[in-house]
């Protein structure tokens, strides 16, 4: 995966302006190193999983990965694509995926990075969604192998 450091960037500036909140991200190969919140370049598929239990909302790139795992978890998860013109993956797909999941329940989605922090309070104002409100969009045991492959 190419590296998304304007979504690191702009996630290391919100943390710095809400330093009570414990913030944690996995950067991967990027050239920025976070300042203001907790990071690793990348987590084992236990700890990511352990991570993504713990923790209150996801923020992520705008991959339909990112959207099922926030199914999945019961989690609200705040979406920003990632552009073919910054380098950030080759085509615009993302942009595309963002805007048809940002109708769906919990997935709060900011286009640009001055976005993020208005897309993150609409998120945390409505709480965490419960599991048994998320809407089954595949098999259990499908959405299990699919898990293995993303986190392999």
């Amino acid at each position: 995966m190419l590296p998304f450091d304007r979504l690191v960037q702009a996630m290391d500036r919100w943390a710095e302006q809400h330093s009570s909140e414990e913030v944690f991200a996995q950067i991967g190969d990027g050239a920025y190193e976070p300042q203001h919140m907790k990071w690793s370049r990348f987590l084992g598929p236990g700890e990511f999983a352990e991570r993504v239990r713990m923790s209150s909302l996801i923020v992520a790139h705008a991959g339909t990965g990112s959207f099922f795992l926030a199914a999945e978890t019961g989690k609200a998860v705040v979406m920003l694509p990632r552009l073919a013109a910054n380098r950030e993956h080759t085509t615009d797909h993302q942009v595309h995926t963002a805007k048809w999941l940002s109708s769906k329940q919990g997935v709060y989605v900011a286009m640009t990075e001055d976005q993020l922090p208005a897309a993150i309070a609409k998120a945390r104002a409505a709480g965490s969604l419960a599991a048994s409100q998320s809407t089954p969009f595949a098999p259990k045991p499908f959405l299990a192998e699919i898990r293995k492959f993303l986190l392999a």
